[in-house]
């Protein structure tokens, strides 16, 4: 029994010897985003963030301090991790060149999921779901000087945009 088990585990190895490519037959990492993507090459790296929340039904308005840091990913795309006290997210976002079209998808510490789509990458629209309700929400993304960025985050509620967030970064 164990030569047999001893077997199968060198015939296992052996197979994904085979069909794993060699070190050297992999693309070298990406080092710079391209194409549409391009124009967002100046967020890889870690920014403190400043998010002011809008008041809610438990609790009032609020300022909140975290850390978003952006990194290149296969797929000439950028991952997101955000992290706060009280608050984590990771999202992803890229460009589809045949559609035209920017697309980010999120999902936080706390089981809410949005999907949102840009033409320009400036303003992206789309919902979020999470506590068992769905929201249509619209992030503007703004970049004021070399070293900030901001994005305001609004839900539709009775056919108007409500601020939720409103979040100021500085790179670190």
């Amino acid at each position: 029994m164990r030569q047999t088990s001893f077997t199968a585990a060198v015939a296992c190895a052996m197979a994904m010897l085979i069909f794993l490519p060699a070190a050297a037959d992999m693309p070298p990492p990406q080092s710079a985003l391209t194409g549409n993507m391009s124009a967002m090459q100046f967020l890889i790296g870690t920014w403190s963030c400043t998010v002011k929340l809008a008041a809610s039904q438990d609790q009032p308005a609020r300022s909140e301090q975290g850390v978003v840091t952006y990194t290149m990913v296969p797929g000439n795309a950028i991952h997101s991790h955000v992290s706060a006290s009280d608050y984590a997210s990771d999202y992803y976002t890229g460009y589809v060149d045949e559609a035209k079209i920017y697309w980010i998808n999120t999902i936080d510490a706390y089981g809410s999921v949005s999907s949102e789509t840009s033409t320009d990458g400036k303003v992206f629209t789309g919902s979020n779901t999470g506590g068992g309700t769905t929201s249509k929400i619209r992030d503007t993304f703004t970049h004021p000087t070399p070293d900030t960025t901001r994005d305001l985050q609004e839900v539709e509620s009775n056919g108007a945009w409500q601020t939720a967030t409103d979040a100021s970064c500085t790179r670190s």
